[in-house]
């Protein structure tokens, strides 16, 4: 059985032993993290202790991912160092795990997999979304997320590699199952994907003259009549001819 902290102990995890600054634990650092993060530390001139938990030391700027997945922009070029962009901010690398709200206290594993625990004062929950798996069967086994870095680049290389397996192929059919490529949700993201992957498969194809007589297919599935359903009908559209 696990042995409670005493009182001192429990005031420990919220002061860190410092003067009588409340803390404030601010839970993860996406867009409305970071914002309240750098909000707060620029109105309360360090009258408030403020510590972010966040799994990395950078913020993520998530709509430009389908770039990064078209080789558009370098990954470095959408994130934002939290400890360089956040001056009076105490970064803890770290995923939330439990909180304890009668003690006032966040428990979470660091990257490397120890435990710890921080008491808090005020506690901003900004942990953000994550993947929805809609009920189709064989997405939990064969989907891959699209919500980081690692993941743009993994379907990047992914896009890449089925035009090299397509030029190695013999049989026609493998070829245009290789360079057909579907997109269910026409959404931003889903619609920039297919925007960007367009590009990036017209330039692989450059290298690969083998296939001059195959044509790359995208293919953007939706249930709606229309791309960007929930934006107003106009922005869709395609420019007027002049």
């Amino acid at each position: 059985m696990r042995a409670m902290p005493t009182h001192a102990q429990d005031r420990r995890l919220r002061t860190r032993g410092k003067a009588d600054r409340p803390r404030v634990v601010i839970v993860g650092a996406g867009f409305a993290g970071y914002e309240a993060a750098r909000s707060l530390a620029h109105r309360s001139r360090r009258a408030v202790e403020i510590v972010l938990v966040n799994p990395t030391d950078y913020f993520l700027y998530l709509p430009l991912l389908p770039d990064v997945a078209g080789g558009v922009l370098d990954p470095r070029r959408v994130t934002v160092p939290l400890a360089r962009t956040l001056p009076g901010v105490r970064l803890v690398l770290g995923r939330a795990e439990h909180i304890d709200i009668d003690r006032k206290v966040v428990s979470f594993s660091r990257p490397e997999g120890e435990r710890g625990q921080l008491g808090y004062d005020r506690l901003v929950l900004a942990a953000g979304s994550v993947n929805k798996l809609l009920p189709i069967p064989g997405i939990a086994d064969h989907a891959h997320g699209f919500r980081g870095i690692a993941e743009a680049l993994y379907l990047r290389d992914h896009i890449i590699r089925q035009i090299e397996l397509a030029d190695d192929a013999d049989d026609p059919e493998e070829r245009v199952a290789h360079c057909t490529f579907v997109v269910v949700g026409a959404g931003y993201t889903g619609t920039e994907v297919v925007a960007q992957g367009e590009l990036l498969t017209r330039d692989v194809m450059r290298q690969h003259p083998g296939l001059n007589d195959t044509t790359v297919r995208w293919l953007l599935l939706d249930t709606a009549d229309r791309v960007l359903p929930d934006m107003d009908r106009h922005l869709p559209r395609p420019p007027a001819a002049s």
